[in-house]
């Protein structure tokens, strides 16, 4: 049993029993806020009590209790993959993978369920969007007995029986409400890190990004009440670190001032990735003087690319960025980039291995690659694109790998194509997901699944015509889809878009 600090254990009998799960494994997921959101809420409730679970344990870490012993299965769908972990946990319970076998309810919430139809065959409820706006009353709804029909009467939830049509809903004053009990945990990811959400959405734009279109609108939360969350927490949690978190945490008006705040706790200061146009001395400062040595920035591609994406950011902002950060104590930079986006040629994929090189010579310390290939995401402009083939892709990653001449990472091409097929997958690729569970995963499962269904293998993963019908339509993340197909148009054309501003109206949000 792992070590945790401020974990709810509370007598079951007469409450609603709840098992939250994390279909993955513990370290990631008690680095998840989202995770550690739910769990607070539903055990501020008297009538509920909500306990943990993980692909790692087979049991409740609260009470020891099984999955089949609680009456909520409440899985956090945070990653395409996890799909078959969800069955897989459900399998290894002993539980019906099908809804309507089994006496149990099981839900799935998190940034995958904008498009439910590959699992509609196996969990009866989804919620779309953020569960603070709707879980109380979701809750309220079962605690009356109502069954899963009566559910898709609250906005945000999509009830698999139903198929009914759906809004996303989200919480429109994040100063309502933060974690303060979190959970603290040396074996987490990131440690005993206190999570610290500074906005939510981003109006950047990026034509790729899932998450830049279905947490729209970009929301901040107020200074003064980042400090009050932060000095309660560091009560609550005695954290050794802050994580800070948000779509591009270096766009947060108060950034400069919040790092002044956080220094003077003097505990480890964490950021994810940073957008280099908007890096200053203060924050670089921050995260050196907390006794972090690395920085990342993710360029995503070429300028040419770059631009066709909608980034906004030149290879002088990120050279620039690159420097400061090297010149004020960071040692490792890391740098994230995408490969097989639409239109992409070998000359691109030299030019960015070119600039790689020249920024290595430019400044002292150490510059690693992260790269991954390019997805193409439900609810996003380029959703009508289609996955690199296997072949180009190995072959500009190797033709990038020799001619940067740095430490490179990347994400298994196999891992990207089942990712993509899950993403986009309608209800038909349930009954393959539930043979690919029986088979055990992997790519030949996959392979068996699809020729035993006797659909093409790379069906979901190949680009599709604009009027084709798209298995999610009935899911309303409120951003039209004529804004998403102008969108995918001026990707082509190399159009930049303005950043989102408050009440625009131009991609329906507002």
């Amino acid at each position: 049993m792992v070590q945790e600090r401020n974990a709810v254990v509370k007598d079951p009998r007469g409450k609603i029993r709840v098992a939250l799960v994390y279909p993955n494994l513990y370290r990631a997921g008690m680095a998840n806020l989202g995770f550690q959101t739910i769990y607070d809420l539903l055990n501020s409730r008297e009538d509920v009590a909500c306990e943990r679970f993980f692909l790692d344990f087979d049991r409740s870490l609260e009470t020891g209790s099984p999955l089949k012993d609680f009456h909520i299965i409440a899985f956090s769908w945070q990653f395409e993959l996890d799909a078959l972990n969800i069955l897989k946990l459900l399998d290894r319970s002993g539980l019906p993978l099908r809804r309507g076998k089994r006496e149990q309810l099981v839900v799935a919430g998190g940034p995958c369920t904008v498009n439910p139809y590959p699992m509609r065959g196996f969990i009866d409820v989804f919620f779309i969007g953020e569960a603070e706006a709707n879980i109380h009353e979701f809750i309220d709804a079962y605690a009356a007995g109502e069954g899963a029909p009566a559910f898709e009467d609250i906005p945000g939830i999509y009830v698999s029986e139903e198929d009914n049509p759906v809004r996303r809903v989200f919480l429109e004053d994040l100063d309502s409400y933060h974690p303060v009990h979190q959970i603290m945990s040396p074996a987490a990811a990131y440690g005993r890190s206190f999570l610290l959400e500074v906005s939510r959405g981003c109006g950047r734009g990026c034509r790729f990004c899932l998450g830049g279109f279905i947490t729209r609108p970009p929301r901040e939360r107020s200074l003064g009440f980042l400090e009050e969350v932060v000095d309660r927490g560091v009560r609550a949690c005695e954290p050794d670190k802050f994580s800070l978190i948000g779509a591009s945490v270096s766009d947060y008006s108060g950034i400069e001032e919040l790092c002044g705040f956080l220094s003077e706790k003097g505990r480890e200061i964490s950021m994810p990735s940073l957008r280099a146009d908007t890096l200053s001395e203060v924050v670089v400062d921050t995260i050196v003087g907390s006794g972090q040595r690395s920085l990342t920035l993710a360029p995503e591609a070429n300028q040419r690319l770059r631009d066709m994406v909608g980034k906004g950011i030149t290879d002088e902002e990120i050279e620039s960025s690159a420097r400061l950060a090297f010149a004020r104590g960071v040692r490792t930079l890391k740098l994230y980039y995408i490969l097989g986006l639409p239109g992409e040629t070998d000359d691109d994929v030299l030019e960015t291995a070119g600039f790689v090189k020249r920024l290595k010579k430019s400044v002292r310390g150490k510059i690693r690659l992260s790269i991954n290939p390019f997805v193409p995401k439900a609810h996003t402009p380029l959703q009508w694109a289609g996955l690199v083939d296997q072949k180009t892709y190995k072959r500009r990653l190797r033709l990038l790998k020799k001619e940067a001449g740095v430490e490179l990472e990347s994400e298994d091409y196999k891992s990207a194509f089942l990712q993509a097929t899950i993403a986009r997958g309608d209800q038909d690729l349930g009954a393959i997901l539930e043979k690919v569970c029986g088979y055990g995963g992997g790519m030949g499962a996959f392979r068996r699944a699809f020729k035993e269904a006797g659909v093409e293998l790379g069906r979901y993963a190949a680009g599709r015509g604009l009027d084709e019908p798209l298995p999610w339509a009935k899911v309303d993340t409120w951003v039209k889809e004529g804004f998403l197909r102008r969108e995918f148009e001026k990707y082509f054309r190399g159009e930049a878009s303005p950043v989102c501003k408050e009440a625009c109206k131009k991609c329906g949000v507002c």
